[in-house]
C-alpha cells in the first residue's frame, strides 16, 4: 500500500468549514501523489477510502481533481469563485453591532442595518451566531414578568400566615 501524504491538521479550534476544507485539502495533497505515482483514478479513490473511510471526498470529485493534476495542475487549493465575497462579518461589524445593542437594546434589527449601512440578514446572523442574542417578544415578556411577583427579599416569617407568627412555633393543624 502507498502511504498517503498528510497536512498539518489546524487543531480542533478551528471551525467546521476550516477543518472541512483542511481535509479536503490533505487529500487533494494524495490525490497530487497518486497522479505522480501514476496510478489511475479508481485506484486512487479506493486508496482515499481505505485512508479516510466515511469523510473521503465523492468519487467524482476524486476524478476531477485526478484529471486536473494529471493535466498538469500543481495548485491544490480551490480556485476562485465568483459572486460577491463575505466580508460584513468582520470583527469590526461585530463589534459595531455589538456596541449599538447594547447602547439601545429597543433597536430592531432593521433599525441596526440602516445605521450601520449593513444588510439585515448580515446584522441578524452576527446577533445570533457571534454575539449568541435572540429576539424576545416584549408582548410574551410582559405576560410572564405579569405572572411572577416582582423581585422582593422574603425573610423567613412573611412565608407564614399571621396568626402563626402571633403564635410562636405553635402550627395548626387541619
Amino acid at each position: 500500500m502507498i502511504p498517503l501524504v498528510s497536512c498539518h491538521s489546524r487543531g480542533p479550534l478551528a471551525s467546521p468549514s476550516t477543518r472541512m476544507s483542511g481535509r479536503y485539502l490533505e487529500q487533494r495533497l494524495s490525490i497530487k501523489f497518486c497522479v505522480k505515482l501514476n496510478k489511475s483514478a479508481s485506484e486512487t479513490h479506493h486508496l482515499l477510502q481505505q485512508a479516510y473511510g466515511d469523510e473521503v471526498m465523492s468519487r467524482a470529485r476524486v476524478f476531477d481533481w485526478h484529471k486536473r493534476f494529471k493535466e498538469g495542475r500543481e495548485d491544490v487549493r480551490d480556485d476562485a469563485r465568483s459572486g460577491r465575497p463575505v466580508t460584513h462579518r468582520t470583527k469590526e461589524n461585530i463589534q459595531k453591532v455589538k456596541d449599538l445593542v447594547c447602547s439601545n437594546r429597543q433597536l430592531t434589527v432593521r433599525m441596526m442595518a440602516e445605521e450601520l449601512n449593513l444588510d439585515k440578514e448580515t446584522v441578524r446572523l452576527i446577533l445570533k451566531e457571534n454575539l449568541n442574542m435572540r429576539k424576545v417578544s416584549a408582548k410574551i415578556l410582559s405576560e410572564i414578568l405579569k405572572d411572577d411577583p416582582k423581585p422582593r427579599e422574603l425573610g423567613m416569617q412573611s412565608a407564614f400566615p399571621k396568626e402563626t407568627r402571633k403564635h410562636g412555633s405553635h402550627v395548626r393543624k387541619r
